[in-house]
């Protein structure tokens, strides 16, 4: 007897709608892949010193993540709890998805995440995420340094699944950074 998947129908409408956004990632951003695993790292220069970021990625995620890369819709049901045992979290109502798990808090300079976000979520895979805050060239600037550890046991080709995964990482770095400049 086959095995269902979760990842199916949901993890490919997902991986169309990334591949089909505007932004198209360059291969610099993907580090490496394989069929295991994958790594992706970018920055992006972003207004206001590293306690500002720092607020606006974490207490303020509601107001810049994009709806189309939440599980139900809304942006504002998306929050961050930068503590022991916090989450990158959705809820809606009854329902609630902790899209990756806090593990590291320097705050103003490091939130690290554990886990598979979107579609990886359903996969036997683990990752490792950082948004680390470097000082920019002028106290008015912070550069975000944006990095994706991923890899372990799925059926899919996880190298498929890197430029995808990085075009929707770059697109919310552009949120935030166009969230930042308003």
């Amino acid at each position: 007897m086959k095995a269902k998947t979760l990842n199916g129908g949901t993890a490919l409408a997902v991986l169309a709608i990334a591949l089909a956004a505007p932004y198209q990632a360059t291969q610099a951003d993907v580090l490496d892949s394989s069929a295991t695993g994958f790594t992706l790292q970018f920055e992006r220069t972003m207004k206001g010193d590293r306690a500002e970021v720092y607020r606006a990625m974490t207490a303020e995620i509601g107001n810049w993540w994009l709806a189309a890369h939440t599980w139900y819709g809304v942006s504002s049901n998306m929050y961050i709890l930068a503590e022991p045992e916090g989450c990158l979290c959705e809820r809606d109502g009854n329902r609630f998805t902790e899209h990756l798990r806090v593990v590291k808090v320097e705050p103003g300079e490091l939130i690290r995440f554990t886990g598979g976000l979107g579609p990886l979520q359903g996969e036997g895979v683990h990752g490792v995420m950082d948004w680390q805050l470097l000082a920019g060239e002028d106290d008015q600037t912070s550069t975000l340094r944006l990095s994706y550890r991923v890899g372990g046991y799925t059926p899919n080709d996880l190298s498929k699944w890197a430029p995808a995964v990085d075009n929707v990482l770059q697109q919310q770095m552009d949120a935030l950074q166009s969230y930042l400049s308003n």
